[in-house]
């Protein structure tokens, strides 16, 4: 896959700081606890001047690392503006990205995932070995849905736990962005 300049830059400040353990699905909690807080303020400053257009390529280009930071970036920008691309990005996406999807889909899309996640959990390739089908079915019992099988009671407490740790990324996102905006105001 080639891509432009632009999509490189992008990958270079948005994707290869944070993927990795972003993809972990309860991160920032997960890495070391003294270094938690650090990481989170990084990632809190990165989606700062974040645009929703930067946010649905990094959705849709195709990469699990490019979508899972655009899972957890589509909590940084106006969720109108993305809702659309999340809920597409369950079309032949990667498992690897399924996790931070599933978490984001269940506070930006709700039910409108269902029938994508369904579709994931029913492919040959839900890489059920990374636990990924069963996360996924959680977040559909939690949207209402109907999975092909109920997910252990663990994994409904993980993906509980996650949406609360997507919950307070969303909230600390729209503070710095509120932030900035009113530092542009003062600018004025």
């Amino acid at each position: 896959m080639l891509y432009s300049r632009e999509e490189v830059r992008l990958i270079r400040r948005l994707v290869r700081p944070f993927y990795l353990k972003m993809y972990l699905v309860e991160a920032p909690t997960e890495v070391d606890p003294g270094a938690a807080p650090r990481f989170r303020r990084r990632l809190i400053r990165a989606g700062r001047g974040l645009t929703s257009e930067q946010v649905e390529w990094l959705l849709l280009s195709g990469g699990w690392r490019e979508q899972t930071m655009g899972a957890w970036f589509a909590l940084a920008v106006p969720v109108d503006r993305v809702r659309e691309a999340v809920a597409a990005a369950w079309i032949d996406g990667p498992s690897h990205a399924a996790g931070p999807l599933a978490v984001v889909s269940a506070l930006i899309t709700g039910s409108d995932a269902v029938a994508g996640m369904q579709s994931f959990v029913a492919r040959p390739d839900g890489r059920d070995d990374l636990g990924t089908t069963g996360f996924v079915s959680a977040a559909i019992t939690h949207l209402g849905g109907s999975p092909p099988f109920d997910p252990d009671p663990m994994v409904v407490a993980s993906f509980q736990d996650s949406l609360k740790v997507a919950t307070d990324l969303q909230s600390d996102f729209r503070t710095a962005r509120g932030s900035l905006w009113l530092a542009s105001l003062a600018g004025r």
